[in-house]
């Protein structure tokens, strides 16, 4: 037995060195590095909204273990590591609807929690001995805020050294207004809310919503941008960060909407993703937008009945089984509101999350969704992960490999970093891989 566990460590280790090599392009290098904790066994699984957090040089992304323990991994850019086991737990709604910041390098914040109070949770990282990254965490405090209704939203790291999150009360009222509170650490420590900002409503349901933050890089402005369930517009909220701390200047509720034609958003519940270019001072923002394909609907005996992947389609396919793909809008937003559309090469799902970021080009990662797509599982799971970057025109496509087909959604998704071209996710080698790419010299 002794021989076979060496034997199968050293194919293991084999593996993950020739998956870890750099494969260089045209244009671009792609390092692929496996990301493995020697102190657990079993899968690590990758859990938050979708962003990769960093401070000062280091890169954060939060995991649990098949044990459901949760971990912080932290990297630089020398090739140092460090996995850091949290000193409390988080369930799976915490876990799916988290989204995290590293203030600085020692100052990491999670706003997070669903069917239940909003909390803000602050840790304090240290480094013992001579380490070059920290390699423990301690709880220093949690703010919880609201009531059973409250659903947290994106959290933003402030230039000043602040953090800023925004939640919406999952509450239907007469009118449809959505009720929005924004939860505000000062550079100093202190915690303050400002509760309730009112949206005004229209038609669809007013209660679920996807949220984005971002810092405009020409005046320090805080815009809070969100799209509800069923609505036809993308509501912008203006905030200015003062010493006394964030103050309400405007919203407008159809700051993307039907008047903005094809780059109107998708009409059900499309990712958003948000951030600042400072190279053109603008904000960049990219969703589903409402061009749109439906590829199948079956019937509950998976009978093809409607689509435009159903040439030919004689076998059965998977029960009430629904497909859609929309387009993607790339808009660039200036301090005063102006907005300046692009398209983005190829179709997306129409809820899915995609990664965006900025580092000397405009890097896009998303998954394939074409008429191969024939059942849910393949739909969420198992299309290849492709990658992008536009340097005057969108670049072919870098397929990364496809994702692990293990029943865990949120584990399954896409992460990425806005200001470095690094991205993660589980492969179907059941492997958690971190991907950078690199412009070529």
């Amino acid at each position: 037995m002794g021989v076979i566990r060496v034997v199968t460590a050293f194919i293991i280790g084999l593996l993950i060195f020739q998956l870890s090599r750099p494969v260089a392009y045209a244009s671009y290098t792609v390092r692929n590095r496996i990301i493995t904790n020697p102190a657990v066994s079993g899968r690590l699984l990758p859990w938050g909204t979708g962003k990769i957090a960093s401070s000062g040089g280091q890169s954060a992304f939060l995991y649990r273990t098949e044990s459901s323990r949760d971990w912080l991994y932290l990297y630089d850019g020398s090739g140092n590591e460090s996995h850091i086991p949290l000193p409390d737990r988080f369930d799976l709604n915490d876990r799916a609807n988290a989204e995290y910041v590293l203030a600085t390098p020692t100052d990491l914040w999670i706003w997070s929690g669903v069917l239940g109070r909003a909390a803000l949770r602050h840790y304090r990282l240290t480094t013992s001995g001579r380490r070059p990254l920290p390699d423990s965490a301690a709880l220093v405090s949690i703010r919880s805020v609201g009531d059973s209704d409250t659903r947290p939203g994106a959290l933003l790291k402030l230039k000043s050294g602040g953090v800023v999150g925004v939640w919406h009360q999952f509450r239907l009222h007469p009118d449809r207004r959505l009720d929005i509170g924004f939860i505000y650490v000062s550079p100093e420590g202190k915690i303050k809310t400002n509760f309730p900002i009112s949206a005004p409503g229209k038609e669809g349901t007013p209660v679920a919503a996807r949220w984005v933050l971002a810092q405009h890089p020409a005046d320090g402005s805080i815009w809070a941008l969100f799209k509800r369930d069923s609505y036809h517009e993308i509501t912008a909220i203006h905030l200015t960060e003062r010493a006394e701390g964030i103050r309400l200047d405007w919203i407008r509720p159809d700051f993307i909407g039907r008047k903005d034609g094809g780059h109107g958003p998708e009409g059900e519940y499309p990712y958003l993703a948000a951030i600042a270019d400072p190279s053109n001072k603008t904000i960049v923002l990219a969703y589903q937008n409402n061009r749109y394909e439906i590829m199948y609907v079956t019937d509950g005996d998976g009978n093809f009945l409607n689509g435009s992947c159903g040439e030919e389609r004689s076998r059965r396919m998977e029960p009430y089984f629904f497909a859609k793909r929309t387009m993607v809008s790339i808009v660039r937003v200036t301090a005063d509101g102006r907005k300046t559309y692009q398209d983005f090469s190829g179709f997306v799902e129409r809820t899915q999350e995609f990664g965006l970021s900025i580092a000397d080009r405009l890097w896009v990662l998303n998954r394939r969704i074409d008429c191969e797509t024939t059942n849910y599982e393949m739909l969420q799971r198992q299309g290849e992960v492709m990658l992008r970057y536009q340097n005057g025109e969108w670049n072919a496509p870098l397929i990364l490999g496809k994702l692990d087909t293990e029943k865990d959604y949120y584990a399954a998704s896409l992460f990425y970093s806005p200001y470095q071209p690094h991205f993660l996710m589980r492969l179907d080698d059941g492997l958690l891989h971190l991907f950078e790419a690199k412009l070529s010299p």
